[in-house]
């Protein structure tokens, strides 16, 4: 299993906003990486996620963030743990939510 720190601010099918263009590029550069990694693998297909972690107060999040980084962690490794042994790649969020690519 190999997990990616995404956002959800990578999926170019849920930006309706513009905004943050530099930080949503290289988010969406890496979906897009860890898509042509996966097809790339031979049998049998490894676990791949790409993974948002929701809103997190940080200094990127800003203090209005309705999570903490004690809260989002835990969410994710449970997701991961949730996802392994499935292949192939997957884009999902801390709640094991898919999110659109």
């Amino acid at each position: 299993m190999i997990g990616a720190m995404s956002s959800g601010q990578g999926s170019i099918a849920n930006n309706e906003t513009g905004l943050r263009e530099v930080y949503r590029g290289g988010k969406a550069a890496l979906n897009q990486f860890r898509r042509s990694f996966a097809v790339r693998q031979p049998e049998p297909a490894r676990t791949l996620l790409a993974m948002a972690p929701g809103w997190v107060r940080t200094d990127l999040g800003g203090s209005d963030a309705p999570l903490g980084v004690e809260d989002s962690i835990p969410r994710l490794v449970n997701v991961m743990l949730a996802q392994f042994g499935t292949p192939g790649v997957q884009f999902v969020d801390y709640r094991g939510r898919t999110v659109p690519w």
